[in-house]
């Protein structure tokens, strides 16, 4: 390798790794201070550097919170990845309907369990749910919603297996799919309460339970549905559900 290389392999290296700097200083101020607070002068002062250089990264601040949501996006999707391949294992032996139901049941009970292990991309997309509109432009959410939508259709798939094996009565996976998603993230925020009444204001508990509530309205067994829960709680026994990813395996 000559000089040139080794210079331009350093200076690449050099760019990533103030790249990932950026990004997770970003994530940071956004979810301590929320997202008015991810300004590039702010991101310049906390890393020392010219506003200048923060734009040769990011031409814009929607893009720049555009891109620490792709990143979150992208770090759940293969944490649940890892809890799927688990999971796929422990229910094959189980009947296709039981198998089905503890899918969707594990799918739901990761989205309540992520804030314990990736509270910061938990609590950015909290935000964007509801301030999105004001932190990036149409173009950008045009550009993350791919992301998002795969990350949704880990959900969707499995609501639609459990339709198609009589686990779930007939309905359209995507409308139960973006229920459960909302439902799901409404509930958590009740949390932010529990000091005032940590039994009552219980987030995850309550989260728990209005999973229940919609999986037997939308015609879940109850057997099917105790042992759809046997079989995530074992796989809750070896670590939380929101697998951490290895830092080599970190997108």
């Amino acid at each position: 390798m000559n000089v040139v290389q080794t210079l331009t392999g350093r200076r690449s290296r050099n760019r990533a790794v103030r790249h990932e700097g950026y990004l997770a200083t970003a994530l940071r101020i956004a979810t301590e201070e929320g997202l008015h607070a991810v300004t590039m002068q702010r991101l310049a002062a906390e890393l020392d550097c010219a506003v200048g250089t923060v734009y040769t990264y990011f031409p814009s601040k929607s893009a720049l919170v555009a891109e620490v949501q792709q990143q979150a996006i992208e770090r759940l999707t293969r944490s649940f990845g890892q809890l799927r391949a688990e999971l796929d294992d422990v229910v094959a032996d189980e009947a296709s309907a039981v198998q089905a139901l503890t899918r969707v049941v594990a799918v739901a009970r990761f989205w309540i369990n992520i804030g314990r292990v990736y509270p910061q991309e938990t609590r950015l997309l909290q935000l964007l749910m509801s301030q999105g509109e004001q932190a990036l432009s149409p173009e950008d959410v045009v550009r993350v919603a791919p992301g998002a939508l795969r990350h949704l259709e880990l959900a969707r798939e499995a609501i639609a297996a459990a339709i198609d094996s009589d686990a779930l009565s007939p309905g359209i996976a995507m409308d139960r799919t973006v229920t459960l998603v909302a439902a799901i993230n409404g509930v958590l925020q009740v949390g932010r309460l529990a000091h005032l009444d940590p039994v009552l204001l219980d987030g995850e508990r309550l989260a728990a339970a209005l999973v229940d509530d919609l999986l037997r309205g939308w015609g879940a067994d109850l057997g099917r549905l105790a042992a759809a829960h046997t079989h995530v709680d074992a796989l809750a026994a070896r670590g939380p559900l929101a697998r951490p990813i290895p830092e080599t395996d970190q997108p």
